[in-house]
């Protein structure tokens, strides 16, 4: 099934060497990053100072390729640090002076990103946190649009979860938050390179994330998308000189803003980032989202079913629409099953309040999958945890 997606294998050094099955957390490498790195290095070796005329054009061009996997057009997509800086810059844009103050998530979504808009608080925000579903898994959209009102300033809310897995349909909640005057930004870090995302048809006004999982580009890019018609609208406060209209003039003054998302820039880029992260975002672009979905199903149920089948509890909805690109089960033992599967080159990985995340991608084996189970089967029985 899929060959012309299982002829890349070679395109990803590391599956020769080990069963690699953690890309929802660090997606294998492509070989021709450490080239294009070699390219970085030579440009500024050779022309120094110029070396500026190749990168920021660079930087532009793997910005659109982002865009690309998320439905977003050319010039709407920019590359930053990571998704914590992003998350800085674009609530720096929004005013939680009024009564319009409230920041609506969930407690499934990242920590980190929680931690930020709680300690927002000291500028007026008021973070209002929606749990879970009963069975601590499923986000309940309802319940996410039932605490959006008249008060909300922004929806921040994951695509998929980075537990459990859980995939949702964020139309009713952007829907729900336009109609109130409310603002969405929609995490798709857990998603993006695994799950189909069109942002155009969404009509979602922020969204944002990074290159280290399924778009196999690395750390050091973290990225944001924010709907054109909005940037224009926006004065984030968090800026660098990037973000002037006219970054060499060098003007001390109040600044002005670039164009569209350009005024999100920041300071300096993170321009080797971006060359080592241009050959993941390119393979993903040129197979398509769509058909990585389905390879991605096609692998991902039967290991669910698989696990279920021997008796472990599985963490991760059941039903693939629910679903996004990983995993999870609860494995007695956790840990200590972690650590023997790396001793082995199985490469997964555990979250407390999760599990072991096993995470294929489009250059994933069926047998693979099998493997990682057997090898949890004998390291259960070997340490008795079974």
């Amino acid at each position: 099934m899929h060959p012309e997606l299982l002829a890349r294998r070679c395109d990803y050094p590391i599956l020769g060497r080990k069963t690699y099955l953690i890309n929802n957390s660090l997606g294998a490498m492509h070989r021709d990053t450490p080239g294009r790195l070699a390219e970085f290095a030579r440009l500024w070796d050779e022309n120094g100072v110029l070396a500026w005329n190749s990168w920021f054009p660079n930087m532009a061009r793997v910005a659109d390729l982002v865009g690309r996997t998320i439905g977003a057009p050319a010039g709407s997509t920019i590359l930053r640090a990571n998704v914590a800086d992003v998350l800085v810059s674009v609530a720096s844009a929004i005013d939680f002076t009024g009564s319009r103050n409230a920041v609506v998530s969930t407690d499934l979504d990242w920590p980190g990103s929680h931690y930020l808009w709680q300690e927002y608080r000291r500028f007026g925000a008021r973070p209002v946190v929606v749990t879970a579903a009963s069975d601590g898994i499923h986000i309940d959209v309802d319940r996410v649009c039932a605490a959006v009102d008249e008060h909300t300033a922004l929806v921040a809310i994951s695509l998929v979860t980075f537990r459990s897995s859980t995939l949702i349909d964020p139309r009713p909640i952007i829907d729900r938050a336009h109609a109130v005057g409310a603002l969405v930004l929609l995490d798709a870090y857990q998603g993006v390179g695994a799950v189909p995302i069109d942002v155009v048809d969404l009509d979602v006004d922020f969204c944002v994330g990074g290159s280290v999982k399924f778009l196999c580009g690395g750390p050091g890019n973290g990225w944001l998308y924010v709907r054109p018609a909005l940037a224009e609208t926006l004065r984030p406060a968090a800026v660098g000189w990037i973000s002037h209209a006219e970054p060499f003039a060098f003007e001390l003054d109040e600044i002005r803003y670039a164009p569209g998302v350009g005024r999100f820039a920041g300071g300096t880029p993170n321009v080797p980032a971006a060359y080592a992260a241009e050959p993941g975002y390119r393979a993903i672009v040129e197979i398509g989202v769509a058909a990585i979905r389905a390879r991605s199903v096609s692998l991902t149920q039967p290991l669910l079913e698989d696990a279920r089948s021997r008796g472990y509890l599985v963490g991760s909805p059941s039903d693939p629409a629910q679903r996004g690109g990983h995993v999870t089960l609860d494995i007695p033992e956790g840990v200590r099953v972690h650590d023997e599967l790396i001793r082995r080159d199985v490469v997964v990985d555990y979250r407390p309040g999760g599990g072991l995340r096993i995470a294929p991608h489009f250059f994933s084996t069926a047998e693979e999958c099998t493997r990682v189970l057997d090898e949890i089967d004998a390291i259960c029985r070997q340490i008795g945890a079974r």
